[in-house]
C-alpha cells in the first residue's frame, strides 16, 4: 500500500447514526467533499481499515463523516482518537509553504550552526500558527511554525532548519 497521509482525528461520534466528528489537519476543508474512501489507523498504528465516504458536512470547526458500516453510535465510539487518511497519491497539491503534518514528523531539526535540536514529533494547531513539538535528548521544544524561526524545510533531506529566538529553547 502506497504511504498514507492524515487529513484529521476522529474526536467523538456526531449523533447517533454514525456519523464521526473529525479536527481537520488541513486548512483547505474543500479537500474532503472529494473524498470517495479513506483509511482509518489507529493510535498505535496496529490497525488500518479502508471505509467507502458515505457522506461529508461541516459543523462549526469540524468535519462531519460518515463511513460505510459505521451505522450507530456503538460503532462510532470505537473510532475515537483514530487518523483519518489517504493515499499519498490522492492528495491535492499545496502551496509552497504549507505542508502536511505526515510530511513534517519524524524530521531532524537543526540550528543555524548545524548542531542537532531533536526530531519533530508532533505539530500542534493553534488555530493560528501551529507549534513543532520536537524531542531532544533531554527535554522537548516548542517552534512556532513562522518564517521569523523556519528558515528551511527539506523533504528531500528530512531536515528542518530553524533560528530561535533568543531563550526559547530555555524554556
Amino acid at each position: 500500500m502506497s504511504e498514507l497521509i492524515s487529513l484529521g482525528k476522529i474526536t467523538k461520534n456526531q449523533g447517533n447514526k454514525g456519523e464521526l466528528r473529525l479536527m481537520p489537519y488541513i486548512d483547505n476543508l474543500g479537500r474532503f467533499e472529494l473524498l470517495k474512501e479513506v483509511f482509518l489507523v489507529s493510535p498505535d498504528q496496529s490497525t488500518t481499515i479502508k471505509k467507502e465516504v458515505k457522506d461529508i458536512w461541516f459543523h462549526k470547526n469540524f468535519v462531519i463523516i460518515h463511513l460505510s458500516g459505521i451505522d450507530n453510535i456503538g460503532d462510532a465510539l470505537k473510532y475515537r482518537n483514530y487518523e483519518v487518511k489517504i493515499k499519498k497519491d490522492e492528495t491535492l497539491d499545496l502551496a509552497d509553504d504549507q505542508y502536511y503534518v505526515d510530511q513534517l514528523l519524524d524530521l531532524t531539526v537543526f540550528l543555524l550552526n548545524h548542531q542537532v535540536l531533536g526530531k519533530v514529533i508532533d505539530v500542534i494547531d493553534t488555530k493560528g500558527t501551529d507549534i513543532l513539538l520536537i524531542k531532544g535528548r533531554k527535554k522537548e521544544y516548542m517552534i512556532p511554525m513562522s518564517r521569523e524561526y523556519i528558515k528551511k524545510i527539506d523533504l528531500d533531506n528530512k531536515e528542518i532548519l530553524i533560528e530561535p529566538v533568543k531563550g526559547i529553547l530555555d524554556l
